[in-house]
């Protein structure tokens, strides 16, 4: 993966690191631009001004999925269509740390999450119900997976200045129109109007989702399959499994739990509200999951059961992947970014992706407006009307899983940013160990949500109503 290969559709080489977006000089840009159609044919980039690259770890992280740049260029004929200050994301070099190895070939070898981003910015940039940032040029080769996205850089605005306990102690007035500053992934704290905030992502999510209903996506992801939840159960028979199969599952489960339980009551407690890390809370967290885990493939099965249930959607939708701004009447509008994984799915299988972020107090207070904020959007651009209180259920379900999962992070990258050994010496989520490496922060604080958030609702309650009701077509009889 060192070296520069043609790409896919341009069928030019490009740069893949900082360095090369530098030395690749102008001609280049000007070449790529206009075998992209992004720069008239009588324009040129005449200069590279400067190529700036943005750290992957710190406070401001610039996300993990890549390295990414800051580009500077100059143009022959000035043009307020063509943008001069652009946004370069670039894959991990396998060989600049055992970390980056290891996000190369999970993020790159092991799905195809690159190319899916790639795709997205240049088949659907006209299609959505919402601003992506401008495309420019993108490529990627399949023998290296090698890839450049070069687009359109988003001006945020100034952020006030943070105190060490998250708290902004400087109000920055903003014009209407002008980017809302930048949140970084798992720093809720930094959201100025939290509530506003996800309303709006899942309104985002709302539009793409009933967009897709009504055939916009049709080029890209294929016609939109319909069927009722008496054609999907008249399709679908109830799933046997030897009885041996059930201790399986249970098991592996209670191995992934006991990762997050060990995190919380004695790696770090010092993150953990008094609810997340209470051993007796955590023992029946551990025995009720462990019950339901043999059957998340039902539950997956039962959340898309019927077309109303699916839709386009970003994967990871929270606050550091949009960018907000505000009219003239303070009404919340926003645009989407980083596309990998972008895909037609039972659309509350990725809310988690969005919510695994928010403080589990604010989730616990405004859930119910959350979802009815998704059905409203839905219906209005043209999706079927859907009952939120059903969405909430549905979502409440997905989070069981999801609550298991959270807990594996603790070996796979928690510890492998910062070993287990370490963590004698992390005594604050404000630790420079804990908030400045990302999957730290990330996974860590996914954790500390989850574990919150779990004793605040009757999950095992929620799934046996569930299994014994609407979910009996759907469970698997685990059975010699």
């Amino acid at each position: 993966c060192t070296q520069n290969f043609e790409g896919h559709w341009s069928g030019m080489k490009y740069p893949h690191n900082s360095q090369q977006l530098e030395e690749f000089g102008a001609k280049w840009y000007t070449d790529a631009f206009h075998r992209f159609g992004t720069l008239p044919e009588d324009n040129a980039v005449t200069k590279v001004v400067k190529v700036e690259q943005l750290p992957h770890s710190g406070f401001d992280a610039a996300g993990g999925a890549g390295h990414k740049a800051f580009v500077t260029v100059e143009y022959k004929k000035p043009d307020p269509e063509l943008h001069t200050e652009l946004f370069a994301k670039f894959p991990w070099d396998f060989f600049e740390s055992p970390q980056a190895a290891q996000y190369r070939m999970q993020i790159s070898t092991y799905s195809d999450a690159d190319s899916g981003e790639l795709q997205a910015y240049i088949f659907m940039e006209h299609l959505f119900p919402f601003r992506i940032p401008k495309l420019y040029y993108c490529d990627i080769n399949r023998k290296t997976t090698n890839y450049m996205l070069i687009c359109e850089r988003l001006m945020f605005s100034k952020r006030g200045k943070v105190e060490n306990g998250g708290k902004i102690m400087e109000k920055i007035e903003r014009p209407p129109f002008t980017l809302w500053p930048v949140c970084g992934k798992y720093q809720d704290f930094l959201l100025e109007d939290p509530l506003a905030i996800y309303c709006t992502l899942f309104r985002a999510m709302g539009k793409m989702a009933a967009w897709d209903q009504l055939g916009h996506f049709v080029s890209f992801l294929g016609p939109m399959p319909k069927f009722t939840q008496q054609d999907f159960e008249a399709n679908v028979g109830r799933r046997r499994q030897k009885a041996k199969r059930w201790d399986i599952m249970s098991s592996a489960c209670g191995t992934m739990v006991d990762q997050g339980v060990d995190f919380a009551t004695n790696v770090a407690p010092w993150a953990f509200t008094p609810a997340g890390k209470d051993p007796k809370t955590l023992e029946q967290f551990k025995a009720d999951i462990c019950q339901m885990a043999p059957h998340f493939d039902d539950i997956r099965t039962y959340v898309g059961n019927s077309s109303d249930w699916l839709g386009a959607m970003h994967m990871n939708l929270q606050a550091d992947n949009a960018f907000f701004w505000s009219n003239e009447e303070g009404e919340l509008d926003c645009g989407c970014f980083d596309w990998c994984g972008f895909m037609r799915t039972p659309f509350v299988n990725n809310f988690y992706g969005c919510l695994s972020g928010a403080e589990s107090e604010f989730l616990d207070s405004h859930e119910e407006t959350i979802m009815k904020t998704f059905c409203d959007e839905y219906e209005r651009y043209g999706g079927p009307r859907l009952d939120w209180a059903e969405l909430l259920r549905r979502n409440h379900l997905i989070f069981i899983s999801c609550a298991m999962d959270s807990c594996q992070w603790v070996e796979r990258d928690i510890y492998r940013e910062l070993p287990k050994a370490e963590w004698p010496k992390v005594k604050s989520k404000w630790d420079d160990n804990f908030m400045n490496k990302w999957n730290v922060r990330c996974r860590g604080t996914t954790l500390i949500n989850t574990f919150d958030f779990w004793p605040r609702r009757d999950f095992k309650q929620i799934f046996e109503t569930w299994k014994n009701g609407d979910g009996r077509p759907y469970i698997t009889r685990f059975e010699d």
